[in-house]
């Protein structure tokens, strides 16, 4: 077949439509190839495994979609561009403990930073807001450095902003959980250990 412009047109036009078909299968879910595939077939797409599991691993690859492995499956989805450290650790407070998500929040930033935090800084978390006595209004003496610095990475803080810091600063534990969920949330640790079936546990 003598490939003509029109051919190579048609067919980068009909390649946009099948990543858009699959896109829109994905939309903020996370979806196996199975899942992705079946629910095209009730749409009345037939689409080949190999030729779809080959589009996914494109947009992969262009870093429009992650994909992450729970055996048998890969599981694809979005990439989420409004991730920020601050959603990030929100996220990994909520899933500790949603009552006080706020406190952790405040907990784990502190130790992070190495700074009081704002309250602005709370919000962006989206967690739950802070009992009044976990924590203690401070001014220290670089906060418009810290202002400035936060107003570099686009985080605009108003003057009036509360300054604060946990009344609790050392809990390491609680650090330490916090930290193991936050790197649970971003890699597959499982694949990086053993499982012990023959470890004791007590009644």
């Amino acid at each position: 077949m003598i490939y003509t412009i029109n051919n190579f047109e048609n067919k980068e036009v009909k390649n946009k439509k099948k990543y858009k078909l699959i896109l829109n299968e994905i939309k903020g879910e996370e979806k196996s190839i199975t899942g992705i595939q079946k629910s095209l077939e009730q749409k009345g797409i037939n689409m080949h495994r190999l030729v779809l599991t080959g589009y996914l691993d494109a947009m992969v690859e262009l870093g429009i979609l992650k994909e992450r492995e729970i055996k048998p499956a890969r599981i694809f989805s979005f990439y989420d561009n409004d991730r920020d450290i601050y959603s990030v650790i929100g996220n990994a407070a909520k899933k500790i403990d949603n009552e006080n998500s706020g406190l952790y929040s405040l907990i784990i930033l502190y130790q992070l930073f190495d700074r009081p935090i704002f309250l602005r800084e709370i919000e962006k978390c989206n967690v739950n807001p802070l009992n009044k006595n976990d924590y203690i209004a401070v001014i220290p003496p670089l906060r418009n450095d810290y202002i400035k610095r936060l107003e570099e990475v686009g985080i605009k803080i108003p003057q009036s902003n509360q300054i604060i810091e946990p009344l609790e600063k050392d809990n390491n534990s609680l650090v330490i959980r916090l930290l193991k969920e936050l790197v649970y949330n971003e890699f597959d640790i499982k694949k990086y250990s053993v499982i012990n079936n023959n470890q004791k546990t007590l009644d």
